[in-house]
């Protein structure tokens, strides 16, 4: 392992790692694997070469002073993972002469200093405009992910100014290429899911023309309280779409995190007899839907002719 004083997550310069450690050393750190080289004149540890941080360093050091992070590298800093953050994607000065290589994708552009930002030591576009740049640019069901993960980091009453936040910086962006995609899915955006998959379902059964449901709905049980957390619901129709993926827990292992349960003890995925007996229609959806939504959209049409209303 090379722990060299000057570096950040790991990447150095080769002049900071010859500096550090002599050319006799240096030559045995990269003939061993200790170091490895990422580009011309940057090195990453070898234990830390599959790290994205490290690999980030490595870029920045790699394009020059002014470069930034973007794209789904910086949404992956941030924190929203939906779009995954290799390979890595900077932002450098047109005078930049730098160029993308595997691994490393250089997008030619300004940012202005407002939307940039330090996450752990690292130039990174600031999150409303991360966001923002993915919903113009991003696969869909990728990019209402990252923002609904944006969202769903904050508290419930600090949701509200963030997508104002993304939604400013829609309005102000100078290039209007995909803005209007953006602001039909920061329309969607709420925080509400708990996974990216809950994301991807909303989007399918929207633009499968149904109306936009409500997220998270808890109807109430037959003394008022609201026992039961829906994913998906329609409440005026009694229409219920649920989703709970069905990835085994390891024995021994904190991920998948045990189902949450609501305050009075009952699962947010509520028994469908329950909810039948009240005049609930139950639609479920399963992991296989949200790759081939057909089947999905049947069954919830069908739920949607019995309440008389056409999807």
């Amino acid at each position: 392992m090379i722990d060299i004083s000057n570096g950040l997550h790991g990447a150095y310069t080769y002049r900071t790692a010859r500096h550090a450690l002599g050319d006799h050393r240096l030559r045995g750190a990269i003939d061993e694997g200790a170091l490895v080289a990422f580009g011309r004149g940057v090195l990453l540890s070898g234990d830390r070469v599959l790290d994205l941080r490290t690999r980030c360093a490595g870029a920045l050091l790699l394009a020059g002073r002014d470069a930034v992070l973007v794209g789904p590298t910086a949404a992956a800093l941030h924190g929203c993972t939906a779009v995954g953050g290799f390979p890595v994607h900077v932002a450098v000065p047109y005078d930049h002469r730098v160029r993308s290589r595997s691994g490393l994708v250089v997008h030619q552009a300004a940012l202005p200093a407002a939307e940039i930002t330090t996450v752990e030591g690292l130039r990174v576009s600031t999150l409303p405009a991360t966001i923002g740049e993915l919903l113009c640019e991003a696969p869909r069901r990728a990019a209402l992910a990252c923002a609904d993960q944006a969202l769903h980091a904050l508290p419930a009453e600090s949701r509200p100014a963030r997508w104002s936040e993304i939604h400013r910086y829609l309005r102000a962006r100078p290039n209007r290429r995909g803005t209007r995609q953006a602001a039909e899915l920061l329309s969607l955006a709420t925080g509400l899911p708990e996974t990216p998959a809950e994301s991807v379902l909303l989007l399918s059964v929207v633009e499968a023309g149904f109306p936009v449901p409500t997220s998270h709905y808890r109807p109430a049980d037959r003394r008022g309280r609201p026992r039961h957390r829906l994913t998906f619901a329609w409440p005026e129709l009694r229409i219920a779409l649920t989703y709970q993926s069905p990835q085994p827990r390891p024995a021994g292992s904190s991920w998948p995190p045990p189902v949450a349960r609501t305050p009075g003890g009952a699962p947010p995925w509520p028994p469908p007899a329950d909810l039948r007996a009240q005049g609930w229609l139950i639609v479920s959806a399963h992991p296989g839907d949200l790759i081939e939504p057909t089947q999905l959209c049947t069954r919830l049409r069908a739920a949607f002719t019995e309440r008389r209303c056409a999807a």
